[in-house]
């Protein structure tokens, strides 16, 4: 090779490009993939764009490992995987370029045909514990929970301090229900990194999930330590906190999801349901507006509407509401029963009772709750009465 083309413009962009790869940890051979949700800032984007493109300025780069993988660190997935497959076909044995393959697949959401490159390269590459978890994280964008779980802990034996690993699995164990675990798992990650703020918000799901509703709140008060822009972390606190009956606590933490995330319709729903819990209308109904203009289709929030309409003594208008409400969502449990009070107030029996007998066939844990509504217990007995009056089938 002439001095010209080892030290070219083309090699010095390749150079360049790798530097950068190594600097933001992605690597120039084997990919270091970031955390799941992790995005490069604008800035560092633009340069990576730059860099990519200066190398490929010089056709020889566009085959080499480097290239392909500048192209994965600025999400052009679909060209570093056909790089890969060049690699792979001058030489299948190339582990990074199987690997990083995989992870070319995985983004580009075809989380089967990761598998199964992953599970090829761990015929090859049977302690390769960072295989394992991209198969598991492949596993679980199929929907196979249980194969994750055996992926991830797979991963974990074979280095006990895979943070990610660690974390997934937590992730895993919550989702198949098994919250006990979840906490420990989630106990484990923060003992090897407490800095990890979502990994204190999900073990305050669990928590929640188990009716540790104190404990949970503490463990989401310890995520927006940690992250004071963890919107997610606020909103489950806030949430919680409601249940608990901390309605300025909970009105607070909902008011900085709203800050943090103000496109947010569910925040500005709840927030207004705290409100309505504190006596303060006004505010209620103006964030229940606020949550219907993001979301016009929103039936909580028409229902959650009405029923501060009702307590204001705007009838028509909450009837409107729940109306708003069911069309939104035919079965919206919650509408159907105020609008079933609300007509048994205004006297129709009728709409009452049509309302009445959708709430038990939508939501039957609800009949309890009716029976004893000063405005849905007579109605009920009526429909007894009327049922004992009508005649058994085959008399006249």
């Amino acid at each position: 090779m002439s001095e010209l083309a080892q030290n070219g413009p083309g090699k010095q962009a390749l150079d360049a490009l790798a530097a950068l790869l190594e600097e933001h940890s992605t690597g120039a051979g084997r990919i270091t993939p970031r955390p799941r949700g992790y995005r490069l800032t604008p800035e560092v984007r633009g340069i990576f764009e730059a860099a990519v493109t200066q190398a490929e300025a010089s056709p020889e780069n566009t085959s080499t490992m480097i290239y392909a993988n500048g192209c994965y660190a600025v999400g052009r997935y679909e060209d570093a995987a056909q790089v890969y497959l060049g690699i792979l076909d001058d030489d299948l044995s190339d582990v990074d370029a199987r690997f990083n393959l995989g992870l070319a697949y995985l983004r580009m959401r075809d989380p089967e045909t990761a598998v199964g490159i992953f599970t090829g390269l761990l015929d090859m590459e049977p302690s390769l514990a960072e295989a394992y978890y991209q198969r598991g994280n492949g596993h679980d964008d199929l929907g196979l929970a249980e194969n994750a779980l055996a992926d991830y802990t797979r991963a974990i034996e074979m280095d006990p301090g895979y943070v990610h690993a660690m974390y997934n699995r937590g992730i895993v164990l919550a989702q198949l229900g098994r919250h006990h675990e979840a906490v420990a798992q989630f106990d484990r990650v923060t003992a090897a990194q407490p800095d990890i703020s979502n990994a204190y918000l999900n073990r305050g799901a669990s928590l929640d999930e188990l009716g540790l509703h104190d404990e949970a709140v503490a463990s989401y008060t310890r995520a927006v330590e940690l992250n004071p822009r963890n919107s997610f972390a606020y909103f489950n606190r806030a949430r919680t906190n409601y249940y608990l009956g901390n309605l300025q606590e909970s009105l607070d933490d909902y008011s900085e999801v709203i800050e943090l995330t103000p496109d947010d319709a569910e925040a500005y729903n709840n927030r207004g349901l705290a409100y309505d819990a504190l006596g303060d209308y006004d505010n209620a109904l103006v964030d229940f507006d606020s949550a219907l203009e993001l979301r016009p289709e929103f039936a909580e929030a028409h229902s959650n509407r009405g029923a501060v309409k009702e307590v204001l003594g705007d009838w028509d208008e909450a009837l409107a509401e729940y109306g708003h409400s069911l069309e939104a969502d035919p079965n919206m449990a919650s509408a159907h029963y105020n609008a079933a009070r609300l007509y048994s107030r205004t006297g129709d029996v009728e709409s009452c009772l049509k309302h009445l007998d959708r709430v038990l066939e939508i939501a039957p844990q609800l009949a309890e709750d009716a029976a004893h509504d000063e405005h849905l217990g007579w109605a009920l007995e009526m429909r007894k009465m009327r049922q004992g009056r009508e005649p058994e089938e085959g008399q006249g």
